[in-house]
């Protein structure tokens, strides 16, 4: 059993612990919707159950200086409008939903439309304020903004606002310690309404981590170039952004714009894919202005000449390496840095499904595989999986510990489970011995299917019609042989 083969299989506790923590996801959690609420708790607790109770908890938090948690029961709240919304002036605030449910509390605005005045989904002055398991929606500016400190946006889906959906001000010093995790950022018509639109945008942002997110369809209709899913600029410090899925977005990863600077921080494991089907595709990571950043293991796939470029004489210092693109690495402008152990030249035809941003590989490319040089900054891919001691893999996903892989689904010599992905049904079968148990989880650790065999097989086909796509662990048990785990991908 080689290595990897190893530390995937020691998972099983670690996702059992990991599940057993709030305010903590996989990405394929955010892909199919089903990342664990967050039930952070500050505080006294205020329950609300329509717009005016909101707005009113919203008031006396501020008038008494915070430490409260507002819980909004489902349905639909008119918040914002062109002359009022929330305005958090308080701290150590929460605000999330009742239910847990992210997708029955809705906060909207009046449309996505420029308006006459200011149309917030919420506005932040107060620090350390949690924002979780809601919807902002049809807002004339952003969904959510603010220069208070240690925000943390915890699945929350933000869509069809006019303008940036975070919005990390320059006021001040701006917005530092932030936190962005398990989120949905999303245009439902598969372009945004003009240009001056952006995932975050973040001002003067010091020490973020984004991570485990999804961006789609951040396009510019006409006029220019939208801005980017994630940006740091204007004097921003140290940020951390990965393992982020981005499709179909102008822009993937920007750090420093023109002269306006960034500096530090490290962008890793994430997917940036782009079909160029919208009116400007543009670049998948891109540094201006910004000395001693790192940019390592990125999977990048994209219609624009290049996947990552680092522009300007201010640019230096860099660490490029690991990344699989499709496209070029190029220094622009006078950047300078480190460029090593990267692979610009890969094709669709490698990855699970590029078009709904699945780039995990789905076959041992060996010029991909145990390609890679070891970084100690990479110690997971883009799946939380440790990648191994040695002999890292090129690009976001590790190959091996993914469930679809070759050498995953022959992990050992005794049992196989195919064809892995699976659609509607897939097959355990063992070479050696009877089957007499079989219980498989999804990510969440629920058990969703379990056998213990009566009329003994060595193999028997198992229906997953009606399972959610993603990853599911397979327990199975045969006479005289250990037990086993395996891993089954679900696709749709």
């Amino acid at each position: 059993m080689n290595s990897k083969i190893l530390i995937a299989l020691s998972l099983l506790s670690f996702g059992a612990q990991k599940y057993a923590q709030n305010c903590d996801c996989t990405i394929a959690e955010v892909e199919n919707n089903t990342v664990v609420p967050c039930t952070k708790i500050i505080g006294t607790i205020d329950t609300v159950y329509n717009t005016v109770e909101l707005k009113n908890a919203i008031n006396q938090a501020n008038a008494q200086g915070g430490n409260r948690t507002i819980l909004i029961a489902d349905g639909i709240y008119p918040i914002a409008t062109s002359t009022s919304y929330p305005y958090i002036t308080a701290s150590n605030m929460a605000f999330r939903s009742l239910s847990g449910n992210r997708d029955a509390v809705i906060l909207k605005g009046t449309g996505m439309a420029s308006g006459s005045g200011v149309e917030n989904g919420i506005y932040l002055v107060g620090n350390n304020i949690t924002i979780a398991n809601l919807t902002i929606q049809e807002v004339g500016n952003h969904g959510i903004a603010g220069q208070g400190d240690s925000l943390f946006v915890f699945n929350v889906k933000i869509q069809d606002t006019y303008e940036q959906m975070i919005k990390g001000t320059s006021a001040g010093d701006g917005a530092d310690n932030g936190r962005v995790q398990c989120s949905l950022f999303k245009y439902s018509n598969n372009v945004g309404p003009n240009f001056y639109i952006g995932g975050l945008d973040i001002h003067k942002g010091d020490n973020w981590i984004v991570s485990d997110n999804v961006f789609i369809n951040i396009a510019s209709p006409s006029g220019s170039v939208a801005e980017h899913a994630i940006h740091f600029w204007n004097n921003s410090t140290n940020n951390t952004v990965e393992r982020n899925v981005i499709i179909n977005c102008d822009r993937g990863i920007g750090f420093g714009l023109g002269s306006s600077p960034s500096e530090g921080g490290i962008i890793r494991n994430n997917m940036i894919y782009n079909d160029g089907t919208r009116p400007f595709s543009d670049v998948g990571i891109s540094l201006e202005s910004c000395p001693n950043t790192k940019i390592y293991n990125n999977t990048i796939y994209v219609d624009y000449s290049n996947a990552i470029e680092y522009r300007f004489s201010a640019t230096t210092n860099v660490e490029i390496a690991n990344n699989l693109t499709n496209k070029l690495i190029r220094s622009r402008n006078g950047g300078t840095g480190n460029v090593s152990s990267n692979y610009t030249v890969a094709q669709s035809s490698w990855f699970l499904n590029p078009s709904i941003g699945a780039l995990r590989l789905n076959a041992n490319i060996p010029l991909v595989v145990d390609a890679g040089i070891n970084i100690a900054d990479v110690t997971m891919d883009i799946d939380q999986v440790l990648r191994p001691q040695s002999l890292y893999d090129i690009g976001a996903h590790e190959y091996g510990v993914f469930a679809g892989m070759d050498d995953f689904k022959n992990s050992t010599s005794d049992i196989i489970i195919y064809p892995n992905p699976a659609t509607i049904s897939f097959i355990i079968k063992s070479s050696a011995d009877e089957i007499t148990n079989v219980t498989i989880y999804n990510v969440l650790n629920q058990k969703v299917f379990s056998f213990e065999g009566v009329n003994l097989s060595s193999s028997f086909e198992i229906n997953s019609s009606d399972w959610k796509p993603g990853i599911y662990t397979c327990q199975i048990l045969s006479l005289n042989l250990k037990p086993q785990l395996l891993k089954v991908l679900i696709k749709k």
